[in-house]
C-alpha cells in the first residue's frame, strides 16, 4: 500500500472553516478506495476518529511563514488536485474546482469534454502529461467565493497562484 499523505490541511474535515495558525487540530488516516488519505478537524468539530480510522493525532495547525507572494509551482498543484480527485468530500469540491481552473489556465490540465454527472454539468480533464481523466462538477461559486476559496488554499497568495 502507498503511503504519500498530503501535510496538513488548511480548511476543517467537517466544517470547511479555515484552521487558524497555533490552534489545536486533530489528524485522521482513513482507507479510502485502497489508498491512505488525511482528513484534518478543527478541534471544535472533532467528535473522535472514524471506526476505521487507521490512525489520528492531535497537532498544532502551523503558523506560515511570511515570505510575500510566492510563486505556485502547477505540478505541486496537480498533485494536491490529483489527492482532491480521489476522494473529495463535499467540503473539497469546491477547492476541486478552484483548482481544475487553475491548472486549466496553467495548461497542467487539458479540457477533453464536457460532460453531465448527476445532471449536473461537469468538465472531463486530462493532465498534460496523459494523466487522468479526471471528471469535475462545475461549481456556482462567485467571483468573491474563488478569491476566498484561493487565498484558503494558498494562504493569502492567490495572486501568486493566478
Amino acid at each position: 500500500m502507498d503511503f504519500n499523505i498530503r501535510p496538513i490541511s488548511k480548511i476543517c474535515a467537517e466544517t470547511g472553516a479555515a484552521l487558524v495558525a497555533g490552534s489545536e487540530c486533530w489528524s485522521v488516516l482513513v482507507e479510502e478506495n485502497g489508498k491512505i488519505v488525511r482528513h484534518d478537524y478543527s478541534a471544535e468539530a472533532w467528535t473522535g476518529p472514524p471506526e476505521a480510522a487507521v490512525g489520528h493525532w492531535m497537532c498544532h495547525v502551523p503558523a506560515e511563514a511570511d515570505a510575500g507572494p510566492q510563486l505556485i509551482d502547477p505540478d505541486s498543484l496537480f498533485e494536491y488536485f490529483v489527492q482532491l480527485c480521489e476522494s473529495p468530500n463535499t467540503v473539497e469540491q469546491d477547492y476541486q474546482y478552484v483548482l481544475a481552473l487553475l491548472l486549466l489556465r496553467k495548461r497542467r490540465l487539458i479540457l477533453e469534454q464536457t460532460i453531465e454527472i448527476d445532471d449536473r454539468p461537469a468538465m472531463r480533464l486530462n493532465g498534460s502529461g496523459g494523466e487522468g481523466p479526471f471528471d469535475v462538477q462545475e461549481r456556482e461559486l462567485t467571483d468573491q467565493q474563488i478569491l476566498q476559496l484561493q487565498d484558503q488554499l494558498f494562504g493569502g497568495t492567490a495572486e501568486a497562484a493566478a
